[in-house]
């Protein structure tokens, strides 16, 4: 069903299409995207140039392929619903401006992930070429296959680069706790300084 281009605001009351398999609203003015959940059998959404500032409403389109929702107004991918068939995902030119990994790491549950378009945020635009590590980094579990303009697949090299980069990462943040909680520990046991003894 193409309803592209119409100046709708809401799909709050969309029913009545329970069997729809393809839902095209691009280039309206969409606020949310609430009554799309009432259409389970949905596989392909493209939701490009609206005002959306959240994809939550989406949870529950368990059989839902393709996501398009550039051009819109997300600010990142917080509470991002859980899409289990979702193969291909483009939220170019949003406004995210979140941290990288842990941002990423929002799609872990979309097990299906093949692509990944997030060009034109301002934070990807930052880490240039460095987003398809973050991206290999933070869902290594998945098999992301492209991101953004890649024209080839990821090789097995990158993929091994970015698991041993996660791994030095968090072998870094857990020493990084210890000599925080040895300090602590340090700071606790200290004597009390003289003026201090002589205060109680």
């Amino acid at each position: 069903m193409n309803l592209g281009s119409n100046r709708i605001r809401s799909c709050a009351d969309f029913t009545g299409h329970d069997s729809l398999l393809t839902l095209l609203l691009n280039d309206n003015k969409l606020v949310d995207c609430s009554g799309l959940a009432a259409m389970p059998k949905l596989v392909e959404i493209n939701l490009n140039g609206n005002r959306l500032t959240s994809l939550t409403a989406l949870r529950g389109l368990g059989s839902l392929k393709k996501l398009e929702c550039a051009r819109n107004q997300l600010t990142g991918l917080s509470a991002f619903p859980e899409l289990p068939e979702l193969e291909h995902f483009d939220a170019s030119e949003n406004k995210s401006e979140a941290d990288g990994e842990k941002e990423i790491a929002n799609l872990s549950d979309c097990s299906n992930l093949k692509m990944l378009i997030m060009s034109g945020n301002p934070w990807v635009d930052e880490k240039g070429d460095e987003f398809k590590k973050e991206v290999l980094i933070a869902l290594d579990m998945l098999h992301i296959k492209r991101v953004n303009d890649m024209e080839e697949d990821f090789t097995e090299e990158e993929r091994t680069e970015a698991k041993t980069e996660k791994a030095e990462r968090e072998k870094a943040r857990l020493e990084a706790e210890e000599e925080a909680r040895r300090a602590a520990e340090e700071a606790a046991n200290a004597p009390p300084a003289e003026g201090e003894e002589e205060n109680e």
